[in-house]
């Protein structure tokens, strides 16, 4: 099973609509909306007509942001939100939104576990499990400390506008970075694909073998212990191993102690 994950799309309709019709491409059976749909951008009510077509065409799972956070705190309790301030691009979003937006709005969770394909549940939210405000980025400590908290083995979260992944202890962390406004040095919209019938193999090799190695490269691994020979590609190359016998020195250069052989 695929599921395209999208996060962070700030009323960004044409960047949704690219990222829809990617993942339809990409043959995604299902989609996994990590909150913070509005505001930022112009016209927030055909960012939520594109979710409702999306919620009629297949599978999906929502949780609400802190901007839907926002809106539906100044809708029930009112605010001192005005045009020509900081807050009136807030209050150029709530006054965009239906009657329908704002029932969508108020029935999604802030967190919530899904098992689309009944095998592997996972844990969507916005921020963190905790807060739709938390920060959870890459190589953070919140990363690890949240993957062994939860008893989902896949945690999915948004809200930095950073896409990153991690692996602990067997769990999978997963940021599809942002949909409709960008914070890295790239601009595209960004969104994340999980596929449940694949398997990442992690490979270690001495240095003067990496020439050798290119994306896209087709691989054969065959596990310990099994005589099924399994096969794919190449997905990425990085350093991956820390020398025990090397430190930083105040240069920043490496401080690595001499061996003979």
């Amino acid at each position: 099973m695929r599921l395209a994950v999208f996060s962070d799309v700030h009323s960004n309709h044409h960047a949704l609509e690219a990222c829809l019709k990617e993942a339809e491409k990409q043959k995604a059976d299902g989609h996994i909306f990590l909150g913070d749909y509005i505001s930022d951008c112009a016209n927030p009510h055909e960012t939520m007509k594109l979710i409702y077509r999306a919620k009629q065409e297949m599978p999906c799972w929502f949780v609400r942001g802190n901007r839907e956070e926002y809106v539906l705190n100044h809708h029930n309790f009112g605010s001192d939100w005005a045009n020509g301030t900081t807050t009136g691009s807030l209050l150029y979003t709530y006054e965009g939104l239906t009657a329908e937006d704002l029932e969508f709005i108020s029935t999604l969770p802030f967190m919530q576990t899904i098992d689309p394909n009944g095998k592997c549940p996972i844990r969507i939210c916005h921020g963190s499990p905790e807060k739709t405000r938390d920060t959870l980025r890459p190589f953070s400590y919140k990363i690890e400390s949240w993957l062994l908290k939860i008893d989902e083995r896949v945690l999915l979260s948004g809200h930095t506008h950073q896409p990153c992944s991690a692996h602990t202890m067997g769990k999978l962390y997963v940021n599809p970075g942002a949909v409709g406004v960008q914070c890295t040095q790239t601009v595209t919209a960004k969104m994340a694909l999980l596929d449940s019938d694949t398997l990442r193999v992690e490979g270690y090799f001495e240095e003067i073998k990496l020439p050798r190695i290119h994306l896209g490269d087709a691989v054969s691994v065959r596990l310990l212990g099994s005589d099924h020979v399994l096969h794919g590609r190449v997905d990425s190359v990085a350093a991956g191993i820390e020398d025990r016998d090397r430190s930083a020195g105040a240069t920043l250069l490496a401080n690595v102690n001499p061996t003979f052989n």
